[in-house]
C-alpha cells in the first residue's frame, strides 16, 4: 500500500477508535445506572450495546496495530499463528457448548434458580476471553 493510503486508513481507524471509546463510556454509564437503580443490565439492552462497542473498540485497535506493523515491514500472521487461532476457536467453541450444557443440566437437576439469559451472557464472555488466552498460549507454544 502507499503511504497516503495507510495514513488515510489510520485516520479512519483512529476516528472509529475514539467514537467507540465514547460509545463504550456511555453504555457503561447506562449499565452502571441500571445496576444502581436495581434493574437488570439486559432490560434496556445496555449489555448488548456494551459488548458491541467493546468489539468495535477491539477491531479498531487491532487494525491500527496491523497497519502500523505493515508500514514498518513486520510480518503480520503466518500460517502457524493462524492455525493456532483456529485451533483455539475450536477448543473455545466446544468448551462453550459444554459449559452451557452443564449449567443447564445443573440448573434443572438441582433447581438452582439460575436465569438463562444472564447465565448465557456470563459464559459467552468467559469463553471469548478463554479463546484469547488459548490462542496466545498455542501461538507461544509453537507446535500447532
Amino acid at each position: 500500500m502507499k503511504i497516503n493510503d495507510d495514513k488515510k486508513m489510520l485516520l479512519a481507524y483512529k476516528i472509529l477508535l475514539a467514537l467507540s471509546v465514547v460509545l463504550l463510556l456511555l453504555s457503561s454509564f447506562s449499565m452502571f445506572q441500571n445496576i444502581h437503580e436495581g434493574r437488570l443490565n439486559y432490560e434496556k439492552g445496555t449489555l448488548v450495546w456494551f459488548l458491541i462497542e467493546f468489539n468495535i473498540l477491539a477491531f479498531a485497535y487491532m487494525n491500527i496495530k496491523r497497519i502500523n506493523a505493515e508500514s514498518q515491514g513486520k510480518t503480520i500472521a503466518d500460517e502457524r499463528s493462524r492455525r493456532a487461532v483456529e485451533k483455539a476457536g475450536f477448543f473455545a467453541f466446544f468448551l462453550l457448548l459444554a459449559a452451557l450444557m452443564i449449567s443447564g443440566l445443573a440448573n434443572s437437576i438441582f433447581n438452582l434458580g439460575l436465569e438463562y439469559t444472564s447465565t448465557v451472557n456470563v459464559i459467552l464472555v468467559a469463553c471469548v476471553f478463554l479463546w484469547i488466552i488459548i490462542s496466545h498460549y498455542l501461538d507461544k507454544k509453537g507446535d500447532v
